[in-house]
């Protein structure tokens, strides 16, 4: 599995069911497909096994891997230490990438090669910053407007940020985006062109299912690991500051 391709890129999936979207995903991977592009898909342990399409078998531009239930942290890891490609992409079964996004996205890492790279979704509002913006990770203390699933970046950046967090059952991505700034030193930015269709809907989105209270625990566990290397808001400082003296009258 050698791509002969320099500028090659590597698809990243992890799927545990989601077999309603199967068709569709391997249709839109095949049109997207350029030449030495390859595809590394870890099933996490699906009730209905992925089978992969015989027209994407020959020659084996798909890696299959059937991991068991191992979870979403881990299969990422597994399916990225797979990777024959310098760059690689994040794509969910369930969304669908334009034609054109692993060209613009990989041209952008060729000049900015320690950068997440993200791109907006076609269901996203209308922004009026020029193409390509940064976005400080202090950002993401107040919100995450990043689309995992829009994720393309330089593997070395996961080998220095240790991978993803595979002990985590939600706010992965958000762990691994800063991590990836503080301990690889990468920066994130988003790309103000839509190459991205996500699945909107909560009843066949994976992580729906899990609880608001187990997400914000999480989230509050997430963020507060990174205080140290990422400093929040100002505006967040000051309401610890007022909460921490208000403790204490």
């Amino acid at each position: 599995m050698t791509p002969p391709n320099p500028d090659a890129i590597t698809i990243i999936t992890t799927i545990r069911d989601g077999q309603d979207f199967h068709t569709q995903y391997f249709a839109n991977i095949n049109a997207i497909l350029r030449p030495g592009d390859q595809v590394v898909i870890v099933d996490d342990g699906s009730v209905h096994p992925v089978k992969r399409p015989d027209t994407l078998a020959v020659p084996p531009r798909i890696k299959l891997i059937q991991s068991g239930k191992i979870g979403r942290g881990a299969a990422l890891n597994l399916a990225i230490s797979q990777a024959q490609t310098a760059f690689v992409a994040i794509q969910d079964i369930d969304d669908l990438s334009h034609p054109n996004r692993l060209n613009v996205q990989g041209k952008f890492l060729n000049t900015h090669p320690d950068t997440l790279a993200f791109t907006t979704a076609q269901s996203d509002r209308a922004s009026a910053y020029s193409d390509w913006r940064e976005i400080p990770a202090k950002r993401l203390y107040r919100s995450n407007p990043l689309h995992h699933s829009s994720l393309m970046f330089h593997r070395n950046i996961w080998d220095r940020a240790g991978g993803y967090d595979p002990d985590l059952d939600c706010c992965i991505d958000l762990d691994f985006y800063l991590r990836a700034v503080s301990r690889a030193k990468a920066s994130i930015w988003q790309s103000n062109q839509a190459l991205i269709i996500r699945n909107l809907d909560p009843a066949t989105r994976h992580f729906a299912g899990i609880s608001t209270r187990q997400y914000h625990q999480t989230l509050q566990s997430v963020l507060n690991r990174h205080r140290a290397q990422i400093a929040p808001p100002a505006w967040m400082r000051i309401y610890d500051m007022k909460r921490a003296v208000g403790s204490r009258l």
